[in-house]
């Protein structure tokens, strides 16, 4: 066999390349490997994880997972009531086409990635009661297309970010129960809120 690949090297190249096209073909979507930065982050839940697994094409079949069905991008990430432990990752913000985030009511804990503003086609985001701390980042005014945001019964610090003024499409919006502080702002959409917003 020695003999017969040293006179045939096109052989082996064609063997070598078809291995990595194997292994290219059965590897997991950017966004499906997003998803697992996602799950090696959180430290303990209720196993709903199960069937997140890295040997799969992509994500669309995985708990809590919609992708959408052409595309195969995920579209929709909804764990609320999971019993989450753990921070977001900063890799989230690489689901660029996911329009509803649900990860209310767990036991998150850490500060907001501001690269959850590149996540741009968002149109839920749902946060509340978690141990969220920190600050709004800024990044979030660019998820114009966003509706809801509900950040509420976290432990938010500082001050609601100006660029939320950007958010003209806001209809819900509540980031009571934190502890943040000094003026609203009363220029862009958020002046329709009242202060139980």
């Amino acid at each position: 066999m020695g003999f017969f690949l040293r006179k045939q090297p096109s052989f082996l190249f064609i063997l070598i390349i078809l291995h990595w096209g194997a292994r290219a073909a059965g590897a997991l979507s950017s966004d499906g490997e997003a998803l697992l930065a996602f799950k090696k982050a959180i430290t303990n839940s209720d196993g709903v994880f199960l069937n997140w697994h890295e040997q799969d094409a992509d994500p669309c079949n995985w708990k809590g997972v919609k992708c959408d069905r052409h595309s195969k991008r995920v579209i929709y990430l909804i764990l609320p009531y999971h019993k989450l432990v753990g921070p977001i990752p900063p890799e989230v913000g690489r689901l660029n086409q996911l329009q509803t985030l649900s990860l209310q009511e767990n036991s998150l804990y850490g500060s907001l990635p501001p690269e959850l503003g590149n996540c741009t086609k968002l149109q839920q985001l749902y946060l509340q009661g978690n141990y969220i701390s920190g600050y709004i980042p800024l990044e979030f005014g660019d998820l114009v297309e966003l509706e809801t945001l509900d950040l509420s019964s976290n432990t938010l610090k500082g001050s609601i970010p100006h660029s939320l003024d950007n958010l003209t499409k806001l209809a819900s919006f509540n980031v009571s129960m934190n502890f943040l502080t000094g003026a609203i702002p009363s220029d862009g959409s958020l002046a329709n809120f009242n202060e139980t917003s």
